[in-house]
């Protein structure tokens, strides 16, 4: 049953005077003449109309007639809001939906996923990443240091890397079956000392172990031991420049009185910055994806892929970290003390 445009606009008068929604209306409509009579989206534009007290039944001026998009004004709408939705943007340029996909693909955009950023940076933090950056940037251009910074962190080593991917099957086939993992997943942490000339140190903790101040001035011990070997001349003709983040056993007392202890000068590093962390940027982003889809058995079976990660390196891969530092700093300065791309 094909109904005439004005009668059936006269029912969804009549639906609204009733104090029927317009999904209700809907329904109600395609059940008693037919799916299709009315469609969603129609319903919903009669509904807005008339609530807002405008009664009339006769189309719009130009209703009816393709709708000339102007893509420098869908350009404004989605840049100025990046995150609006396709249903947002066809409200309000009263378009479909694959009209603004259309469009979308002529001025190049995409859908991307946010990217998630360690912090919310306040103006004042901002600010300290700026002054730091430039501080640092300055000094090297002055008098390079990079030769002499010793950086590290620490990780945890999950016994199961494997990430859940979609699979290309048949369109009747089932997609097979993995198990969950555990919301508290096995894992093990490492600590990493490295340099330009190479890795210095690593170790592992115990399960249920905890890096604290002591344990973390042991380890300063370990690498120290080790850098007198690896690099003798930064030890006994330079002074080694730490770099390492602002977590509460690396600026305790009895942690700064061994780095002075040990003659070792602390690089400025702002809070919040794992992405001037060449650990974090930079080694810990290959480590993952050498680990990536692999799954141990136990510790040790953890402990040995990292070893044959660290087998895998060469020199120049750890001076390659170390000198993207400076490309670091600049992009903080330039991003005004925020998170860079």
């Amino acid at each position: 049953l094909i109904m005439d445009k004005i009668k059936i606009r006269a029912i969804f008068l009549y639906e609204v005077k009733l104090g029927r929604k317009a999904a209700e209306m809907a329904r109600n409509i395609n059940k008693a003449f037919g799916k299709g009579t009315a469609s969603e989206r129609t319903v919903q534009r009669w509904f807005r109309k008339f609530s807002d007290g405008d009664e009339n039944l006769e189309d719009e001026e130009g209703r009816g007639r393709p709708v000339a998009v102007n893509n420098d004004n869908l350009r404004t709408m989605v840049e100025t809001d990046p995150r609006t939705t396709i249903r947002e943007l066809a409200d309000g340029l009263g378009i479909s939906h694959s009209t603004v996909l259309d469009h979308l693909k002529q001025l190049g955009k995409i859908k991307k996923l946010d990217k998630w950023v360690p912090h919310d940076l306040n103006e004042n933090q901002k600010n300290r990443h700026y002054e730091i950056c430039s501080a640092n940037h300055l000094r090297n251009k002055n008098d390079p240091f990079l030769d002499r910074i010793v950086t590290c962190d620490e990780k945890w080593i999950l016994y199961d890397n494997r990430r859940r991917s979609a699979q290309w099957l048949d369109k009747d086939e089932v997609p097979k079956h993995f198990p969950k993992p555990k919301l508290t997943p096995c894992k093990v942490m490492v600590t990493v000392w490295w340099c330009d000339a190479g890795i210095i140190h690593y170790s592992f903790l115990n399960p249920g172990e905890t890096i604290t101040a002591e344990r973390y001035c042991h380890e300063i011990d370990e690498m120290h031991k080790k850098l007198k070997t690896l690099c003798p001349g930064l030890v006994n003709r330079k002074s080694p420049i730490l770099l390492h983040d602002n977590a509460r056993p690396h600026i305790s007392k009895v942690t700064l009185q061994k780095l002075n202890e040990l003659g070792y000068e602390t690089l400025l590093h702002p809070p919040y910055s794992p992405d001037l962390s060449p650990t974090d940027f930079y080694f810990f982003r290959h480590l993952y994806n050498f680990l990536r889809e692999k799954i141990f058995k136990n510790q040790n079976d953890a402990q040995n892929a990292f070893q044959e990660f660290v087998a895998s390196r060469t020199d120049a891969f750890y001076a390659d970290g170390i000198k993207q530092l400076v490309s670091r700093w600049q992009k903080c300065i330039y991003a005004n003390g925020s998170y860079f791309v």
